[in-house]
């Protein structure tokens, strides 16, 4: 019923109209306000859903990043460890290197001064071969001095014992 609909009386529009004019008002308000209420309550609902959904993946994601975060001081201690570990062995690689260098600098000392001790004995059998050489040497000569002697001296003609 429209405003307009109403039934007009003497002293304007009639009690029991307006009345059933209003009740019809109340009665599309309350059914407007109930699909509201309804809609409301869906809404309230769904909205109620979504809290809980999302204060789930809230925690999950909480917990995730809590992983998230032990795995990352994880792999930041086995970086610390690896960094450790890597100084530890430069340095134990520096200390044998620096052992190995030192044995190999005592081998060579000790390999020269065998050297020098063969040279040594080189230069003295040197010496000693010389030596013997040169008394050898001056042994031929007397040797030869004697077969000369010997030669002048020995006869000269015939040797004949009986003649």
């Amino acid at each position: 019923m429209r405003l307009e609909e109403l039934k007009k009386g003497f002293w304007g529009y009639q009690k029991d109209a307006v009345f059933q004019y209003i009740t019809q008002q109340e009665e599309i308000f309350t059914q407007k306000l109930a699909e509201k209420d309804a809609q409301l309550e869906r809404t309230d609902r769904q909205a109620q859903a979504r809290i809980r959904e999302l204060e789930q993946e809230n925690r999950t994601l909480k917990e995730e990043l809590a992983r998230l975060r032990e795995q990352q001081d994880q792999i930041s201690q086995a970086i610390l460890d690896a960094r450790a570990s890597a100084e530890a062995l430069k340095a134990e690689t520096r200390a044998q290197e620096e052992s190995a260098r030192e044995k190999l600098r005592q081998a060579l000392e000790q390999d020269l001064a065998e050297l020098t001790r063969y040279r040594e004995k080189a230069a003295d059998l040197r010496k000693a071969v010389r030596a013997a050489m040169e008394g050898l040497e001056q042994q031929a000569e007397k040797m030869e001095r004697e077969t000369e002697e010997l030669y002048e001296a020995a006869p000269k003609g015939s040797l004949t014992l009986f003649q």
